[in-house]
């Protein structure tokens, strides 16, 4: 009788069991059906990438590797372009950008307004000089000519002088590239008269006149001055002036260096007050300096200044690689000044 309660009781259990073990796969079976459809069928799966996260047998999750890129070990490409401040001057400016192939499109983008390096540079006051949104539909280089063919966003200008600014911003920005002498604006592949607000664009553009203060006919020549330090930084900007007759440029750029900008400019020439320029004398390749008995008064970062801005201004003259200073015809050192020389490198702003 015990024997019989023992084998009704084992086959109640399993009775149990099974009718429990198949709720469960059923339950099983109804959430997948209802939450996790099948990924054959993609039907109801179009705004997402199917990735196989699948690791193959004998691997685990500890060998697998995470490549990190370092963003240090970007190639990276010096290069100088051209933009616009708030008072309406194109100014020069050095910066870096990732290395590609065709690294002069890649310049002139980064003038395009809203670019990435554009809107890095835009923190120190200055802004591109491309309308939103322009690209380069094409570029060629042949026998120092450049021919940029732009899309016809380059026509959202909003005056004539800042169609003036921009191409004579791309013109020296591209005639930085030794292979390149002159440029040609195309806008969709056609040769135009004029842009939107009516710059004529139907020659080729060379280095000329670059912040024109007066006439563009006659020996012009240009002077290096510094804006007001900004919360970033300060910048040089190039002005251009007229002259009848330029005798000696080197003496001309350096007299109008020292004697300062125009009132109504908001710019500097970083000469401290009190230092007057009494001659300037070629020799060989080297500019030499006579300043007045006011320069016995310079301080190390007052000098430092000074020489950045000639040295920067001598740039434009190829045959000048160095720049010595005097007070009233002794050296430095004869007149009891021993600045550090920190060999200054003519560079544009750097940013």
């Amino acid at each position: 009788m015990a024997y019989k309660k023992i084998i009704s009781i084992t086959i109640i259990i399993c009775m149990v069991v099974s009718i429990t073990g198949c709720g469960t796969l059923d339950i099983m079976k109804g959430l997948k059906s209802d939450t996790n459809p099948d990924i054959s069928d993609v039907s109801d799966l179009s705004d997402f990438a199917i990735v196989d996260d699948s690791i193959e047998q004998g691997t685990s999750e500890e060998s697998v590797e995470t490549i990190t890129v370092n963003a240090a070990d970007t190639k990276l490409k010096e290069i100088v372009a051209y933009y616009e401040d708030e008072n309406g001057f194109v100014v020069p400016v050095n910066t870096e950008i990732p290395w590609e192939e065709g690294i002069a499109k890649a310049t002139i983008r980064s003038m395009v307004i809203g670019n990435e390096i554009e809107q890095r540079i835009a923190q120190s006051g200055l802004h591109g000089v491309l309308p939103e949104n322009t690209e380069i539909k094409g570029m060629s280089i042949k026998d120092g000519l450049c021919r940029v063919d732009f899309s016809q966003n380059i026509l959202n200008t909003e005056s004539y002088e800042q169609e003036q600014n921009m191409v004579s911003a791309l013109t020296y920005t591209l005639t930085e590239f030794p292979t390149i002498d002159k440029v040609e604006v195309l806008v969709e592949g056609k040769e135009l008269a004029s842009l939107s607000k009516g710059y004529a664009i139907n020659t080729a553009f060379e280095r000329k006149n670059i912040n024109l203060l007066g006439s563009e006919n006659g020996s012009n020549y240009t002077v290096y001055y510094k804006s007001p330090d900004t919360e970033v930084a300060g910048y040089y900007v190039p002005i251009t002036f007229s002259a009848d007759k330029v005798e000696n440029p080197v003496v001309t750029v350096m007299e109008k260096l020292f004697n300062g900008p125009p009132a109504d400019l908001q710019v500097s020439n970083k000469i401290p007050y009190g230092i007057n320029l009494q001659g300037v004398n070629i020799q060989g390749d080297t500019a030499v300096l006579n300043l007045g008995i006011g320069a016995v008064n310079l301080s190390q970062e007052e000098y430092e200044d000074m020489n950045k801005i000639v040295v920067l201004c001598l740039k434009q003259f190829g045959d000048i690689a160095n720049v010595d200073f005097q007070i009233e015809g002794l050296s430095f050192e004869e007149a009891g000044l021993n600045f550090e020389d920190n060999n200054v490198t003519p560079v544009f702003n750097q940013y």
